[in-house]
C-alpha cells in the first residue's frame, strides 16, 4: 500500500468521507480519473536554474531568484534523476517543458536552462511555455496524439501550480496521469501534500517512486513463460 504523502493531515471524517464515497478505490465519479496505461511518456516540468536554485535551504535560495526551492527542488532531483534513468533504460519516451516568465526576452538566457543533473538528452523534446499547463499555447496534445502515448508520467514542480495544471488538462484530453509523489515539490509543503490529495482523489495515480518503477518493469519487460 502506498504511504501517501497527505495521511498525517485527515481527520477521522475526512477519512471516512474518502472511503464512503469511493475515492480510495475508484476517483472521481463523474470520469475515468484513474489509470495507469500501456504507453506513457514521462513529462519533466520545468526543472530550470531560476526555480532550482543552489542546494541551500529554501530562504537563501530565494535571495538569488524569488522563484528558486533549493534544497526542496534538489532532495526531488535525487529521485527524479535515477527515475529518468529507469525510464530510458526501459525505452520510454522523455520530454521537457520550460517556463519563460514575463521579463525574459532572451529564451536563451541561462537563468532558464534546465539543471545539469536531470538535463534533457540528446533528440529529447523541450516544450517552452508561457502558462502553468504544459497543454495551454503548445503543441504537447497534437505530439502525444501523434506518439500513441495514451498516459503521462509527471515529475517536476510546482505539485499546486504547473504539474497540477498540467495533469489536469493531461486528464480532460483522456490521458491516464502518474505521479511519483517523491519526484513532484512545491516551495510551500502544505501546498505539496493538499495538492496531491486532491489530484488523486480527482485526477490522477500518485505512487511512490518504486512502485512506478515496477509499473514501467510491468509493461515493458516480457513476463516470463511458465
Amino acid at each position: 500500500m502506498t504511504n501517501h504523502v497527505w495521511e498525517d493531515l485527515l481527520s477521522e471524517q475526512d477519512r471516512e468521507v474518502i472511503s464512503a464515497a469511493g475515492y480510495d478505490s475508484e476517483g472521481a465519479s463523474s470520469w475515468d480519473s484513474r489509470g495507469m496505461g500501456t504507453n506513457p511518456l514521462v513529462l519533466v516540468i520545468d526543472m530550470q536554474r531560476l526555480v532550482v536554485g543552489a542546494d541551500v535551504p529554501i530562504i537563501e535560495a530565494i535571495e538569488a531568484h524569488r522563484t528558486a526551492m533549493g534544497e526542496i527542488a534538489w532532495d526531488a532531483i535525487d529521485h527524479i534523476e535515477p527515475f529518468l534513468s529507469f525510464a530510458r533504460e526501459h525505452g520510454l519516451q522523455v520530454a521537457y517543458t520550460r517556463v519563460i516568465p514575463s521579463g525574459y526576452d532572451d529564451s536563451t538566457h541561462e537563468d532558464l536552462d534546465i539543471v545539469e543533473p536531470i538535463a534533457p538528452q540528446e533528440g529529447e523534446l523541450v516544450i517552452d511555455k508561457s502558462y502553468a499547463s504544459a497543454f495551454y499555447g503548445t503543441d504537447l496534445l497534437s505530439r502525444l496524439i501523434r506518439g500513441g502515448y495514451d498516459s503521462v508520467i509527471i515529475v517536476g514542480n510546482s505539485t499546486s501550480g504547473c504539474v497540477r495544471a498540467t495533469a489536469i488538462d493531461a486528464q480532460q484530453h483522456g490521458f491516464d496521469v502518474i505521479l511519483p509523489q517523491e519526484c513532484v515539490f512545491d516551495r510551500i509543503q502544505a501546498s505539496h501534500r493538499v495538492a496531491l490529495l486532491d489530484l488523486w482523489m480527482k485526477y490522477a495515480e500518485v505512487l511512490e517512486r518504486g512502485e512506478v518503477e515496477q509499473y514501467i518493469t510491468e509493461i515493458t519487460e516480457p513476463s516470463e513463460q511458465a
